[in-house]
């Protein structure tokens, strides 16, 4: 694994800290690869993040380290967590990609998790991924075509 360098936090730069082992992380990336500004994009599974920068990302949300990760998965495992500290946690996610919670998205000094992969398009200022939107002008017809359909 390769160490991740330094965070950006410019105004014009947009990051994704990401497991591409996770179906969240997988489909947030997907949201992002038709927009045209560039994303820097961090894959846990891919690339090692330090322990200082796991604490960085914490700190710029007011969450400890543990609340990244998704403890329901290492107690399935029967892992105890409850007496963890933040180098065990640094550890968890440095060795088990798939326990990020949900993706982080960095933009600036704001840093968030994102929940919802298009949450994603929101966070980094994009409207629609480049979609049209229209508005319908006709009503739906519902009214059967067969004889055998009944709407009512």
């Amino acid at each position: 694994m390769d160490n991740m360098g330094v965070l950006a936090r410019d105004d014009k730069q947009f990051t994704l800290i990401y497991s591409s082992n996770t179906r969240v992380g997988k489909h947030t990336l997907s949201y992002l690869q038709g927009i045209e500004d560039k994303v820097h994009t961090v894959d846990i599974s891919k690339v090692k993040v330090p322990g200082t920068q796991w604490a960085e990302v914490a700190d710029a949300m007011n969450k400890s380290i543990g609340d990244l990760v998704d403890k329901r998965i290492l107690e399935d495992d029967g892992t105890d967590t409850s007496n963890f500290d933040s180098d065990d946690w640094i550890k968890i996610l440095q060795n088990n990609d798939g326990v990020l919670t949900q993706p982080i998205a960095i933009h600036g000094k704001e840093t968030r998790q994102i929940e919802n992969p298009p949450d994603v398009m929101n966070f980094f200022g994009v409207e629609s991924a480049g979609i049209e939107k229209t508005m319908h002008t006709e009503e739906p017809n519902i009214e059967p075509k067969t004889d055998d359909e009944n709407f009512k």
